[in-house]
């Protein structure tokens, strides 16, 4: 029986809230967001001649977890990775098109501490990495989409020790290119994303 008990605190030792975060300490949290108003802005130039323009891209969602070592009682930084679901857009010409991305990053943040029963801490939180871009739709026939530089900029709070409420202001960049033309297209997707989600002390 009391073999039984110490495995069981054990294990809940091992998924303790983050009451605290003090040097040393780390965590894992996962996120599901929102990605409201994204927009990707288009830019070519071929034999002297500029084109630029802009789509809009219908709401979406993203999942994504993380990983923070604190290396003060403030600062932490980690790894994360998110998935941005395709969401589709009107391509005058060419049909539909659906974009999505992988990003994968580095990130770092510093905790605010709050005299509040409700929110623990607020902390400006930045990202970069790299975003694995992918094209569907019926565009997809026509161009082949390329990999490019994520970053991220945000703002997110600490809610009754484990939850957690971020939003953020994010950029992908890639490269479009033509299957028939003799040209690239640089791009720029942007988005705000709300990201609400549940941390663990390990």
């Amino acid at each position: 029986m009391k073999k039984g008990l110490l495995a069981v605190l054990m294990a809940a030792a091992m998924v303790v809230p983050a009451f605290a975060a003090e040097k040393g300490s780390m965590e894992i949290d996962g996120k599901l967001g929102v990605l409201f108003s994204p927009t990707m802005k288009e830019e070519a130039s071929y034999m002297g001649h500029s084109m630029s323009e802009s789509a809009d891209f219908k709401t979406t969602f993203s999942l994504g977890a993380d990983f923070f070592y604190y290396v003060a009682n403030e600062i932490a930084v980690g790894a994360g990775l998110e998935y941005v679901v395709p969401s589709e857009v009107d391509v005058e010409g060419e049909g539909s098109m659906k974009y999505g991305t992988t990003n994968l990053f580095v990130q770092a943040k510093y905790d605010i501490a709050i005299q509040s029963d409700v929110i623990n801490n607020i902390y400006p939180i930045v990202q970069l990495g790299y975003g694995i871009n992918s094209v569907g739709g019926d565009a997809s026939d026509h161009i082949d989409m390329k990999n490019g530089l994520y970053w991220g900029i945000g703002l997110g709070a600490t809610i009754k020790e484990n939850f957690i409420v971020e939003l953020m202001y994010a950029f992908n960049y890639g490269e479009i290119e033509p299957k028939e033309a003799p040209f690239t297209v640089d791009t720029t997707y942007k988005a705000f994303k709300l990201k609400v989600g549940y941390k663990f002390a390990i």
